[in-house]
């Protein structure tokens, strides 16, 4: 086994520790609805709704013009809590780990609050572009 292979495989171990799951569950129940926000980003591409195939009655004849060539790869970044989204960004191609700095800071903190405060806790997964320097002023 390669090293790449046994690292992704240490960490799905560590992800699915039952010791570390229930420790997030016990701190997750302290918390209010009201303070969270989520944040997770999604890719899409217009083409994936083309139908390759079509239907029709026996017999008929289906005619339908179908677009050719490449489609744009899109990526959604939204904010959302428990009354529904607070910010929402479409970025062509990946979001960057710059874009999503700048995402957090000038369109989701502005309105969060403090902690204990309603949307003062944002919650996200482990993707890449979510590393970054903690700034002393947030």
């Amino acid at each position: 086994m390669n090293v790449q292979a046994d690292f992704k495989l240490q960490k799905e171990a560590k992800e699915r520790d039952s010791i570390l799951r229930a420790a997030w569950f016990r701190k997750i129940s302290k918390w209010n609805a009201s303070q969270l926000v989520f944040l997770d980003e999604s890719g899409f591409n217009w083409k994936l709704s083309r139908r390759k195939h079509g239907w029709g009655h026996k017999g008929e004849v289906i005619r339908a013009k179908v677009k050719t060539g490449r489609a744009d790869n899109l990526s959604l970044l939204p904010a959302m809590t428990i009354d529904g989204y607070i910010a929402c960004n479409v970025y062509k191609g990946g979001v960057s780990k710059e874009e999503f700095m700048e995402f957090l800071e000038q369109d989701v903190l502005p309105k969060c609050q403090q902690y204990p405060g309603p949307r003062s806790i944002i919650i996200m997964d482990n993707a890449k572009i979510h590393h970054g320097d903690v700034h002393p002023n947030l």
